[in-house]
């Protein structure tokens, strides 16, 4: 039954959302979590988020101060990437938390049964918003981090990027 629940789950587009395979009930969803609200983010969440900046050769911050020996980043730089880093790492967080509190008000209305259309589209919108604002928050970082790096490190990431 999971695993229907779970197919019909991934080919509606709500893939976000996954089952606690530990439950003991086989009738309901229970203990559903959005993949992007876990405090741990999986890697596939965030690189659904950013594949558009990694594929078009936009840095990563993470990786630029991972790299910032073989990029010769100069200690301004380092600055500058490490608060692009504690902003997107922030903002995310915080919008992570406003999700959630959202999700916890949806998942409360189906509870009590209390759902009507004009509930609905109110929070799947405003969740679809705030997950736009998550989105914005990570690729606003690549954008930023891109202006800091010169042409030549630039071209260099590339190539790091590339070997590993």
């Amino acid at each position: 039954m999971k695993k229907i629940i779970g197919l019909a789950l991934l080919f509606c587009g709500l893939n976000s959302f996954i089952v606690n395979a530990n439950t003991h009930k086989t009738d309901s969803i229970e203990n559903k979590v959005p993949i992007h609200l876990n405090k741990e983010q999986p890697k596939t969440s965030v690189l659904e988020m950013i594949l558009v900046a990694e594929t078009n050769n936009y840095p990563s911050p993470q990786k630029a101060l991972q790299y910032a020996q073989q990029l010769n980043l100069s200690a301004v730089q380092k600055t500058q990437i490490t608060q692009i880093l504690s902003e997107m790492n922030r903002k995310a967080k915080e919008m992570n938390n406003f999700i959630l509190a959202q999700e916890d008000k949806l998942n409360t209305l189906f509870k009590e049964q209390k759902v009507n259309d004009g509930s609905l589209i109110f929070y799947t919108n405003k969740i679809g918003a705030l997950q736009g604002e998550l989105r914005n928050a990570y690729l606003k970082a690549y954008i930023a981090t891109k202006k800091v790096f010169t042409t030549n490190q630039l071209n260099k990431y590339k190539q790091l990027v590339v070997r590993n």
